[in-house]
């Protein structure tokens, strides 16, 4: 199955002037470019990688038409990705201020949800 990620295809003006624009992508193209080089030993996630892994999570959700794969807290995201708590929530709440996530608290536990990503199959 081929599967495209499309996160929209339209521009706007953002409060100070800038242009804001969505780019639509290839699954497969973010993945390659997310890719470190071969290194050894535990890796710490670039921004783009960290972006990439959530993105993974929903697709692997869809496929398995299984939701329970795209509730992922912090703390785990700050394992998977060698980081810290803090700043895996600051890398959320960004992607939050940019329309891109949504976070949903569910008991103690913060569930991330990417809001702008749409899976097609072709």
């Amino acid at each position: 199955m081929d599967t495209h990620i499309y996160s929209g295809a339209s521009a706007s003006s953002a409060a100070d002037g800038d242009i804001r624009l969505q780019v639509t992508a290839d699954y497969y193209v973010l993945r390659y470019l997310a890719q470190g080089d071969d290194q050894r030993g535990p890796h710490r996630f670039s921004k783009a990688e960290a972006y990439l892994d959530l993105v993974s999570r929903q697709r692997l959700a869809k496929l398995m038409n299984d939701n329970s794969y795209t509730n992922v807290g912090i703390l785990t995201l700050a394992h998977a990705w060698s980081w810290d708590r803090a700043t895996v929530k600051k890398f959320i709440d960004t992607l939050c201020e940019y329309g891109a996530a949504s976070v949903e608290r569910v008991g103690r536990c913060q569930i991330v949800k990417l809001t702008n990503v749409v899976f097609i199959a072709q």
